[in-house]
């Protein structure tokens, strides 16, 4: 039997301790790893968190596997101190790559969050939730000789096979704004994999990542390595709403948006090194249904259906921006000025009344070294939209819109050189389309376009026409075609405009009014050729078709073309430009010397004119009209030297005919144009009115020819103005106040020839920019006062007829007879002959005879005639032989001595004395002052010469008794006393039926 004392082998003690240490030691890891582990750090970890952070946190549990390394974590929730959680996890399992160890690597196999809920804040001073809470716990002075724990920079080497989060949850508060919002991001889930933070020369890791915020998705995948950083992947956000992106960028935007939905996604490489590099490629960007308005307003001015930008291409090293097209899509846009002119999508940048900050020294200046900034887009397309324009700054708000506006605009690049193509149509009202196509380069400036407008109606164009003419815009479309060519030839911009426009039912009318001002069916001009610089403009044609216009005279002077634009300029305003005229005109002139514009018209053809004038100055109302107008105007330019013609003819009243020949001079110049104006067949009758108010009565019947001759130099016209007027007739008396006091009857009746036609030339001149000069009432002023002057003076218009015979107009409206006789002094004979013819050739004159003495003259007439009878003298004794008997006579009664003091007291000493018929009269006078005469000797005498004369003319020239008026004798009969002849004057008197 063995002895029991006898001791074991060494190895045998050695193995039974050890194996008892490592038993010991196993249960020790054992319970340190299953119990210790989750004890300590269920039971540290709160308190950590409340010193460092100040939060609450509660565990519901934790489990460790001191076998499998892996560390499990269960209901983790971190309170801050307003009790609101900040971190809770359901779930985080972790794996420990144990093997990893070996090689100085910490290694994660797996590495699992799941549901975790983190809340971030932004606080008002833009600072975080987790930094100020960590900050407030923590000083951030930090000592100078503090030990420097981080003078190895080299990483630490840790490995992450797999990291996942699954079902996460971010929840972003911001507290910046006075707009608070929160921002819940879930589910948020990641994969990660092969992630290391050396370069193990595996290759790169795999990343997932997606999230959303409501209905608003991210997508984030690719792979990535650590050491050195590089990336490849694409990202992916899907209808990103307005409301998350207004809400970062609203202090920034200068509109507020209200609606739309932004999608991006786009692959991308990325890498660190010596030059970080990003470059990104296939990127795609959407925009929905965004609307924009101004701060101030609930309408917005903008709404975008769809906006698409494709193949979005970028190199950060290579500077470099590409894109192959940007697509906008049902643009609804609303553009307009306000009353002070300001635009409104301009309000926003509206200049600050403070002064801008000066820039730092070398702020914004390019680094010398870094490459141009290139870019590049393909293409640019707008389709299916429409604008509209309001202008408010006018005195009646203009309101413009176009409807299917497309624009397609070829490639562009940063090398703005390059000419690029681009192409505009859009439609305008019912019917109106513009179509633009063409290329253009951006520096220089340079722009070739076709331009295509069709129908355009200008109605909508009428505030900005009334901002310069009182008009309205009732009808009219504008048709244009032709080739624009712009070239910047700084400092001036020149082009040309080659083609043709026409504007076809144009109406207007003065605002407020329903009488028709002007209107045409169509007006075609072709070709145009416009230069901008020099400004040239030439006109192949003008074509006016139908053009009607109206004309209105108002009781003030004015016209209704005169109120389109405000009527004449006051003469404050004129005389400043008066002056410059002036002052022009001193400047010495020279060939080269041209107008700012140039403008030439080769032809203007009109057809089927129709004009009709008011005058509503007159009462009653004169309106005549101007139809059937045709003709043509050739050669119209400001350019000398440049002759231009007219002619024109159409129907003037209801049967008469207007024609107007004749060469226009250089508009603009003082060129002188001569104007024949051809009226013929009007109808006397429609001048009633001006009759009435100028001559006093109106007009039954006749008709109206003129021949007008018009010289006019600049503003200067002379005007010969032949009348016609054939069988007027006068009707009723009318009352005007500006009617000729004469009579008015007369005088026509003595301008009418044997056939009843008037014949008469009216010559004017005066100056057209007097307000108070119109030829048509000069011509009718001057018309009347011929008029008055015949009717006053009417045996002037006899004139030319007398003087074959030696009479003056004048001698033949008298009569010269014998003092105290009925018997004509000699030659007098003459005029019953005269008178005769006139009164026949015109058998509406009436010849009113009227028997006239000069008592003084005619009593010593009678008293003579005795005293010649009683000396033997004849009748038709010569002035000698009647001197010759009466001294005799005298000396023989009174003796020779008294007849020489009779002499020498009338001054009539020498033997020229013998014809003298004053001194007969002195002589009869002296010898029958004691003759006596009966009461009834004078009137007697005045009833036989009245009663002779008018035998004579009834019977011996058979002028018709209608035509001859006995009037009352009278005592007022002027005398003609001189050397040769003693005459008393027997007038006449003129009236008409």
């Amino acid at each position: 039997m063995a002895n029991p004392h006898t001791r074991k082998p060494l190895y045998t003690m050695l193995t039974f301790w050890l194996a008892l240490v490592f038993t010991l030691l196993f249960v020790l890891y054992v319970i340190v790893g299953f119990v210790g582990v989750p004890w300590w750090l269920e039971r540290n970890l709160p308190p950590m968190l409340k010193e460092n952070m100040g939060w609450e946190t509660t565990i519901d549990n934790i489990d460790f596997n001191p076998f499998l390394l892996t560390l499990d974590v269960t209901g983790f929730k971190a309170k801050d101190d307003t009790g609101t959680d900040v971190v809770t996890l359901e779930k985080l399992h972790t794996d420990v790559a144990y093997f990893k160890l070996f090689t100085g690597t910490v290694g994660f196999e797996n590495i699992t969050l799941v549901r975790p809920f983190t809340r971030i804040d932004l606080l008002q001073d833009y600072g975080i939730n987790l930094a100020k809470d960590w900050n407030s716990r923590h000083s951030d002075d930090t000592p100078e000789d503090a030990p420097n724990d981080t003078a190895d920079d080299s990483p630490l080497r840790v490995y992450f096979d797999e990291i996942a989060l699954q079902e996460g949850h971010i929840r972003f508060r911001d507290f910046s704004t006075d707009k608070n919002q929160t921002f819940d991001i879930q589910p948020l889930n990641l994969d990660l994999n092969d992630l290391a933070t050396f370069n193990d020369g595996s290759e790169d890791s795999d990343y997932q990542l997606s999230a959303a915020i409501d209905k608003q998705q991210i997508k984030w995948e690719g792979s990535m390595a650590l050491r050195p950083f590089r990336s490849n992947g694409s990202v992916e956000l899907t209808d990103i709403t307005y409301s998350t992106l207004w809400h970062f960028a609203e202090q920034y935007a200068p509109y507020v948006v209200d609606n739309g939905s932004l999608s991006l996604k786009t692959d991308y490489a990325m890498h660190g090194g010596e030059q970080f590099d990003l470059q990104t490629r296939n990127g795609e960007l959407s925009i929905k249904n965004i609307s924009a308005r101004l701060a101030d307003s609930d309408t917005p001015f903008a709404k975008l259906a769809s906006l698409a930008v494709s193949d979005i291409g970028f190199s950060l090293t290579e500077r470099a921006l590409s894109i192959d097209s940007i697509a906008l899509s049902g643009l609804d846009g609303s553009v307009s000025r306000s009353e002070d002119g300001t635009i409104n999508l301009m309000q926003p940048y509206a200049q600050s009344e403070q002064e801008p900050e000066e820039p730092a020294a070398g702020a914004g200046e390019p680094e010398s070294d870094s490459p141009e900034f290139r870019w590049n887009i393909n293409s640019i397309t707008l389709a299916d939209s429409k604008l509209n324009w309001q202008d408010n700054s006018l005195a009646t708000p203009a309101n413009l819109s176009v409807s299917d506006l497309n624009i397609e605009i070829g490639q562009l690049k940063g090398n703005q050189e390059d000419p690029v193509p681009y192409e505009l149509n859009l439609k305008t009202g019912e019917q109106g389309t513009l179509s633009v196509k063409g290329q253009t380069t951006l520096s220089p400036f340079t722009l070739e376009a076709s331009l295509a407008l069709d129908k355009i109606a200008l109605a909508p164009f009428e505030p900005y026409v009334q901002d310069s003419a009182d008009l309205k815009l009732n009808n009219g479309l504008l048709t244009v075609n032709g080739k624009l060519d712009l070239d910047d030839q700084t400092p001036t911009l020149t082009g040309t405009f080659n083609g043709s426009g026409q504007i076809n039912d144009l109406a207007l009318s003065r605002p407020g009014s329903n009488e028709p001002l002007l209107a045409w069916r169509s007006v075609v001009a072709q070709p145009i050729e416009y230069n901008l610089d020099p400004a040239r403009l030439e006109i192949g044609r003008i074509t006016v078709t139908d053009p009607k216009g109206h004309i209105v005279l108002f009781k003030d002077g004015t016209t209704n073309i005169d109120q389109i634009t405000g009527g004449a300029e006051s003469a404050d305003t004129a005389t400043p430009q008066a002056n410059t005229t002036e002052a022009a005109a001193d400047e010495p002139t020279t060939d080269e010397q041209q107008p700012e514009f140039i403008f030439r018209i080769q032809d203007i053809n009109i057809a089927n004119g129709d004009f009709d004038f008011v005058d509503r100055s007159i009462e009653p109302v004169f309106s005549t009209r101007l139809s059937a107008l045709e003709g043509n105007i050739e050669g119209l330019s400001n350019i000398s030297p440049q002759q231009g013609k007219i002619n024109l003819k159409g129907k003037l009243g209801e049967r008469g005919s207007l024609a107007v020949t004749g060469s226009i001079g250089t508009l603009g110049e003082e060129d002188t144009t001569k104007l024949k104006l051809n009226a013929d067949n009007l109808a006397m009758s429609d001048l009633s009115p001006y009759f009435g108010r100028y001559v006093g009565y109106s007009v039954d019947s006749g008709k109206l020819k003129l021949d007008l001759d018009y010289d006019i130099t600049g503003s200067h016209i002379k005007a010969d103005n032949r009348v016609i007027m054939d069988q007027l007739a006068l009707g009723e008396s009318v009352q005007s106040e500006e009617a000729v006091n004469a009579p008015v009857r007369l005088g026509l009746s003595l301008l009418r020839d044997g056939d009843g036609v008037i014949d008469i030339d009216l010559p004017i001149e005066g100056d057209l920019d007097d307000p108070e000069f119109r030829v048509g009432r000069v011509v009718m002023r001057t018309f009347v006062n011929l008029l008055a002057r015949v009717a006053t003076s009417p045996f002037n218009v006899l004139g030319s007829v007398a003087e074959l015979a030696g009479f003056s107009g004048e001698e033949l409206g008298q009569m010269a007879f014998v003092p105290g006789e009925a018997r004509l002094a000699p030659g007098e004979e003459k005029k019953f002959e005269l008178l005769a013819k006139a009164l026949s050739d015109r058998s509406q004159l009436l010849l009113n005879v009227r028997g006239s003495v000069a008592p003084e003259l005619d009593e010593l007439g009678l008293k003579s005639q005795k005293l010649f009878n009683k000396v033997g003298l004849r009748d038709n004794a010569s002035i000698r032989e009647r001197i010759t008997a009466l001294e005799s006579q005298y000396s023989q009664q009174q003796g020779q001595a008294a007849l020489d003091n009779l002499k020498q007291s009338a001054g009539k000493t020498g033997n020229e004395r013998l014809d003298d018929g004053t001194w007969l009269e002195t002589l009869a006078k002296d010898m029958t002052a004691d003759v006596s005469l009966p009461p009834e000797a004078l009137d007697q005498l005045a009833k036989q010469r009245g009663a002779m004369l008018h035998d004579r003319l009834a019977k011996e020239f058979n002028i018709p008794d209608d035509q001859l008026f006995m009037l009352a004798p009278s005592r007022d009969a002027k005398t003609v006393t001189t050397a040769d002849k003693i005459q008393v004057i027997v007038p006449f008197t003129m009236d008409a039926r």
